[in-house]
């Protein structure tokens, strides 16, 4: 059963279409599925980055959560570099 698809249309540069004609082409893939799977990417980043930002909150909201000065962040990257 196939999934349930929509049309999107977007404007791109003739040199970025003849890349992704070209990708596609070499992938024996049509441009379309090239960018799904670019769509697929962004949004699986989107999401990662998304989830992981909002633990990071809950982290640096939370009772023991400490905070540096900047000075006392780049003394100990200081010492890494050393």
């Amino acid at each position: 059963m196939a999934s349930e698809t929509k049309r999107l249309s977007i404007s791109v540069t003739p040199e970025k279409q003849e890349k992704l004609d070209a990708i596609a082409n070499s992938l024996d893939r049509s441009p379309s599925w090239l960018v799904n799977q670019a769509i697929d990417h962004y949004l699986d980043i989107y999401d990662w980055q998304t989830k992981n930002i909002q633990e990071r909150q809950v982290i640096a909201l939370g009772k023991n959560a400490r905070f540096h000065s900047s000075d006392r962040v780049d003394a100990a990257i200081k010492k890494f570099k050393a």
